[in-house]
């Protein structure tokens, strides 16, 4: 495990100032990409209420509202709650945290808990001990976590540069956790640990690695807006996608963002 750490007050505040400026996600979800061909995939196989951990700004959980599947949201940011209520009040909306989850044991038939956990600095395995009891057996789990490869060693050296600066060479804000990082050994025995069995580990592309530098971005995503990535998906030019395949050519396990995880309680 790694972690990575930024100057930004904490993960609470690192989210809470994030969905500030993103509004709520409309009830559409691309199934052809992370995640909505993964949520796609579990939400497929199972039969029953399905519960979707960190449901963020709502594209996902509003997607399958949508289709009349019994998906309940869960985010512990109220402010992004709100959001979404405020779009669309008839959207089930829990606030609370995963280490606690206000929910009886085996109550849902899947779980999708994508870009969740590794936002923990600790208490991974509580947190999926404590979501293994809310899901029924022969339900499914489905989540990403932060990869600790080359990709995301070098995007996070990248942003480290970017954020220096004379100025705060010596930081006055001190740097806070940001996020942990895992290798695929490492989660499968954290998984394992908490009473699943791993069906499959996928290395996904969510962000590609060119996506940081605009030279390599399409036509309209040349100047970096969060609100337009997450609705049209992290768009390259023609040559930034031939030299990203090539990268991921080299190695998928290292030049990937995540690490899709199915898996079923034991």
């Amino acid at each position: 495990m790694r972690a990575t750490y930024r100057s930004h007050g904490g993960v609470h505040s690192y989210w809470q100032a994030r969905w500030e400026t993103v509004p709520a996600d409309e009830g559409t979800l691309n199934l052809t990409r992370y995640p909505g061909v993964y949520a796609e995939e579990v939400m497929s196989r199972v039969d029953g209420p399905v519960l979707e951990a960190g449901c963020g700004a709502g594209r996902v959980v509003r997607h399958f509202h949508d289709l009349e599947r019994d998906i309940i949201g869960l985010d512990y940011i109220p402010e992004v709650l709100g959001k979404i209520r405020n779009a669309d009040s008839t959207v089930r909306l829990v606030g609370a945290d995963v280490l606690k989850l206000p929910f009886g044991d085996e109550t849902f038939a899947g779980v999708l808990a994508f870009g969740l956990y590794h936002n923990l600095e600790s208490g991974l395995v509580d947190a999926l001990i404590e979501t293994r009891r809310t899901i029924k057996k022969g339900g499914l789990l489905c989540a990403s976590f932060r990869a600790d490869n080359i990709q995301n060693r070098l995007l996070d050296r990248i942003a480290d540069r970017q954020a220096a600066s004379p100025a705060d060479a010596f930081c006055s804000s001190p740097k806070q956790f940001h996020k942990m990082n895992y290798r695929k050994k490492e989660l499968e025995v954290a998984l394992l640990q908490s009473g699943f069995t791993v069906e499959s580990v996928r290395f996904v592309e969510n962000m590609p690695f060119l996506y940081k530098f605009a030279t390599f971005r399409a036509a309209g995503h040349k100047a970096f807006d969060e609100n337009t990535a997450r609705a049209e998906g992290y768009r390259l030019s023609n040559g930034g996608r031939a030299l990203q395949s090539i990268l991921t050519s080299i190695s998928r396990s290292e030049f990937c963002n995540v690490y899709v995880v199915v898996a079923q309680p034991r």
